[in-house]
């Protein structure tokens, strides 16, 4: 599945590109939320961040007007991305709580469609834009703690505490971007979704499996513990640099 995201976002970016005419670059910046969607933890959001550079490419030789207004767009941002999360153990009455921390190197390739307001002024578009994004995780810190309040004479409490984030996560994510913002001038403002198309969990699907009795025979409870992807929310800020 990776492969195949790979390759099909690298085919579609050597197509336009090799149509494309260099236009502008600029830097972009922003923090929102970001969580680990998992259906079994309650999980809470950790303070996400984008900070980096793009370069966007224009049609401007189209003899089509829905190209004239069309930008592909990459570039290269530090991101922050993780969650809390809080899982209570109903068959031997534990709870499991901690934080994922954790920093990336991503690179997207985003489609970018302007449309002009009618506006007096000139200037003012509405963007919306949407594509890949491929990360790398480069550090962060994972804490973990699991204590038993109902068996305290069992060996059931553990406590781990900056560890290095991705000796327990893949650093390797895909994730899906779409955004909707406001242009003027040079400067613009995007609300852009972040969704990790892959499970960030480094081992497969766990099955956790309990006992329990019942007139006498032995019933075995088995549940499925999902591996959480990825998601941020952010509200972020770009200044281009046109070349006239």
């Amino acid at each position: 599945m990776k492969k195949i995201l790979i390759i099909l976002s690298l085919l579609v970016a050597t197509t336009f590109t090799s149509q494309a005419q260099f236009m502008n670059f600029g830097v972009r910046g922003g923090a929102g939320m970001g969580v680990h969607v998992d259906d079994l933890a309650n999980n809470s959001p950790i303070l996400a961040a984008n900070l980096g550079g793009f370069v966007s490419f224009g049609f401007t030789n189209s003899q089509s007007l829905f190209f004239e207004n069309f930008w592909l767009q990459t570039g290269l941002n530090i991101t922050r991305r993780g969650s809390h999360f809080e899982e209570v153990l109903e068959d031997i009455v534990s709870i499991r709580e901690g934080v994922y921390d954790a920093f990336y190197v991503q690179v997207p390739l985003l489609a970018t469609y302007r449309y002009e307001l009618p506006i007096r002024e000139p200037g003012h578009r509405a963007l919306i834009s949407l594509g890949p994004a491929f990360s790398y995780g480069l550090f962060g810190s994972f804490s973990d703690r699991k204590s038993t309040p109902g068996y305290p004479q069992e060996d059931w409490t553990y406590r781990i505490e900056n560890e290095p984030v991705f000796d327990y996560i893949d650093p390797l994510d895909v994730s899906f971007l779409f955004g909707v913002g406001y242009e003027w001038q040079d400067l613009s403002v995007m609300l852009q979704l972040d969704y990790g198309l892959l499970a960030v969990s480094k081992s497969p699907d766990a099955l956790e499996t309990s006992q329990s009795q019942s007139n006498g025979n032995t019933i075995n409870k088995v549940k499925v513990v999902p591996q959480g992807n990825n998601f941020a929310l952010l509200l972020t800020i770009g200044y281009q640099f046109p070349i006239r």
